[in-house]
């Protein structure tokens, strides 16, 4: 089959034929479909992202089709439709092979009225945000914060967070304002620099929960005056100053979403029970070919490829 296999770290990513993945007991086998890419995938190719067996199979979100199940797995059947994270065995790939009920590597079925490209681009965004949105407590009433919430795991944020009933506020880069406002942000800042008298113009509270997909750790620190005594803070980018946070009374939080409770079926059918209301839309910029894959990945390294993509396996 075909798949986009790495050597060793650096290396673009080259199509290459390898064998078939075998079905294991407790594990299933699914036929990919279409491949989600994420900004983790890059990081994985560059090694950012910590150790990997080699030759590695790129990307882990994915939608597809069981092909065969294991011993053991009964949740599930062949020809089952179904999407997750194929963190174990990538999903730029014909076919990947997935443990059932593990938590790093969640997978659920496509409910009818769900296709594969809009399937594919929900598990890490969706997940990322789901999570942060549990660590942080939201509820109706909840007043948040979103930094960096035109995104896809800010976009999805606000879009949950809003059907939770929470008060969203967004930050945003400049030009992105219709955006976030689409996503149901009350009020929307655009700002590349300090943004904190911007935001106190529109919101004249700090707030109970903030999560902030961009700031390094000093602009986190810097914005204190935003977040209110006993507040929440999520970081996505894992630059949060825990202790910091808590001498002064803020609970701080660096997200890991394969660490998170979200992570798993029940987060997979709650996302998809979202799209099926209409309180979750995850746009996608672009459709690409497999054999692209390389070329996406180098150019969402270097910011010239915005929006969500994914790549058309089968």
């Amino acid at each position: 089959m075909k798949a986009i296999v790495i050597d060793k770290f650096k290396e673009p990513g080259s199509v290459r034929d390898i064998p078939e993945p075998q079905v294991e007991p407790r594990s299933v086998v699914v036929r990919v479909t279409v491949a989600g890419v994420n900004p983790i995938d890059w990081k994985v190719r560059s090694g950012a992202a910590g150790e990997r067996p080699f030759p590695l199979v790129l990307g882990q979100d994915f939608a597809g089709v069981i092909e065969s199940v294991g011993d053991g797995v009964t949740r599930v059947e062949a020809g089952d439709r179904v999407f997750g994270c194929a963190r174990l065995h990538g999903s730029y790939a014909g076919k990947t092979s997935i443990p059932d009920l593990d938590k790093a590597s969640p997978f659920a079925r496509i409910p009818d009225g769900i296709d594969d490209k809009e399937a594919a681009a929900l598990p890490t965004p969706g997940l990322t945000a789901l999570g942060a949105l549990e660590l942080l407590d939201v509820k109706n009433g909840t007043h948040l914060l979103v930094v960096g919430a035109a995104g896809a795991v800010g976009s999805a944020a606000v879009q949950i967070a809003r059907s939770y009933g929470a008060h969203v506020t967004a930050v945003v880069e400049p030009g992105q304002a219709g955006d976030a406002r689409s996503f149901g942000a009350e009020h929307v800042i655009e700002s590349t620099g300090d943004f904190r008298e911007a935001v106190k113009a529109v919101h004249g509270k700090p707030f109970a929960a903030v999560l902030d997909m961009v700031s390094p750790s000093d602009v986190l620190e810097n914005h204190v005056s935003l977040y209110a005594k006993g507040a929440k803070l999520v970081s996505t980018i894992h630059v949060a100053d825990t202790e910091w946070f808590f001498d002064r009374g803020i609970e701080a939080f660096n997200i890991v979403m394969s660490e998170t409770d979200a992570s798993s079926p029940r987060g997979l059918e709650t996302l998809a029970s979202l799209v099926l209301s209409g309180d979750l839309h995850i746009p996608v910029a672009a459709e690409k070919s497999l054999v692209d894959a390389a070329a996406v990945l180098d150019g969402i390294e270097a910011g010239n490829l915005l929006g969500k993509i994914v790549l058309r396996v089968a």
